[in-house]
């Protein structure tokens, strides 16, 4: 490993590696290596290889806890971190694996551009948090996968170029795959396949007419119907029913004077075009009841929307679901809740976002720091899988649980994993053990 990317850029202290795990001290039996470019990681994957040393990489700001055991290879990618090419006729962007989202900010806003930010990141890697289909605060407006021609590195060392990338040689960057759509292969699939190095992340025109309003309510059915219709008549591109807890954790706001709702709405396009949706947006707001929030509360809202958001690791519950089906969750935390000390409504954090024009809300449920016991995220979340909520990502136990409901989808990504990585390096034990391992 040193001969591939430096002496100096391979980890194998314990207090090093114990920075990838949450929680995790003294960690050994594994190796870090960061390279800077793809060559290097196909040197790594090619030794990786020869001798099946078990290769492991993540999409979340930590490793599994189960990695902590094992023995192999960690590569970081910190320091693959260039943005190769700004295409602004095209608005995507070709980036590594290792660039922020405070990075490619910087580099878009002079050339009057912007990517989406998101809603619940796990990573500060814009490509991670794009390729494991992350939610973003517009998911109202652009609910799409926002990541296409990437780079991926296979089991045999080669780089499979997926999407116009493939057939291109002057790297065209349409932002769809020209046939089969391979791409679709590794997004959400946390490497079990091959590693993904690059790929060209969506942008759009930083427009002019930008604006955001917030609505106070008492009544959360009122909240989340008008969440709902203002994202399918198309008048918002975010658009949010927030609790209290959540919007004072979430804006640093004191929790005295807010209301029990809140509903967030942001609106962007021409100037003339955002203003008259802005317009609409607070007609239908006071006609559903809700209250205008002042412009001191407003422009800090506006403030807090032009930054990623990031979530807590292991405080942080979310799925998708319909509209309808909201009261059916709440009941299940609250009684969580109940059952540990403490209530949904004072202490949880609910933030539900609008998701593709109001067809589907993802729904997320931010926990207190202290005083939850370890089972209570897990639990939680097998009593909402089992009433019917989607998990984008699930991992470990609830991977099992779902993927144990669907034994021909479980098949069918044996077979996949089979063929792409037939000696079991890339990430042994995702998403769950079995499935992927042989077994």
């Amino acid at each position: 490993m040193a001969a591939v990317v430096g002496p100096e850029n391979v980890k194998d202290d314990p207090g090093f590696l114990s920075a990838y795990f949450l929680g995790q001290q003294g960690v050994s039996g594994l190796v870090v290596v960061l390279p800077a470019a793809v060559e290097e990681v196909q040197g790594v994957v090619r030794n990786c290889a020869s001798d099946r040393i078990p290769l492991f990489t993540t999409y979340d700001t930590y490793l599994p806890d189960e990695a902590a055991s094992a023995s192999g290879v960690v590569i970081d990618f910190c320091r693959m971190n260039a943005i190769e090419r700004i295409d602004a006729k095209n608005l995507c962007v070709h980036i590594q694996r290792g660039v922020t989202f405070e990075q490619l900010e910087e580099a878009l806003r002079p050339q009057g551009l912007a990517a989406l930010y998101p809603a619940a990141a796990t990573t500060r890697s814009v490509l991670c948090h794009a390729v494991s289909r992350g939610i973003n605060q517009a998911a109202a407006r652009y609910p799409e996968v926002q990541v296409a021609n990437m780079q991926v590195v296979l089991q045999d060392g080669s780089v499979h170029r997926t999407g116009s990338h493939a057939n291109s040689e002057e790297m065209a960057d349409w932002k769809e795959d020209g046939g089969p759509n391979i791409s679709k292969w590794y997004l959400g699939a946390d490497d079990v396949f091959g590693i993904v190095v690059c790929g060209s992340v969506w942008v759009y025109p930083r427009f002019e007419g930008r604006y955001f309003e917030a609505f106070g309510f008492e009544d959360r059915q009122a909240v989340v119907a008008l969440a709902k219709d203002l994202a399918r008549m198309e008048l918002a591109a975010q658009c949010l029913a927030m609790n209290r807890e959540a919007m004072a954790a979430r804006f640093g706001v004191q929790r005295e004077g807010l209301s029990a709702w809140t509903l967030l709405a942001g609106t962007e396009g021409f100037r003339e075009l955002a203003a008259y949706h802005r317009k609409k947006i607070v007609e239908f707001a006071a006609g559903a009841g809700g209250r205008r929030m002042g412009p001191e509360l407003a422009d800090r809202i506006a403030s807090g929307m032009s930054v990623p958001w990031y979530v807590r690791p292991k405080h942080s519950v979310g799925f998708y679901t319909l509209f309808g089906r909201i009261p059916r969750f709440e009941a299940i935390l609250e009684a969580a809740a109940r059952r540990n000390g403490l209530s949904a409504g004072a202490d949880i954090g609910m933030t539900y976002l609008a998701y593709g024009l109001g067809r589907a809300v993802s729904c997320r449920y931010d926990l207190p720091e202290e005083g939850m016991p370890g089972s209570f995220v897990a639990e939680l979340e097998r009593e909402l899988a089992l009433a019917g909520a989607f998990f984008d990502r699930p991992r470990g136990a609830l991977a099992e649980q779902v993927y144990g409901s669907a034994p021909a989808y479980a098949a069918q990504i044996k077979k996949i994993k089979a063929m792409m990585d037939p000696r079991g390096i890339f990430n042994p034990g995702r998403p769950f053990k079995g499935i992927c391992d042989g077994d």
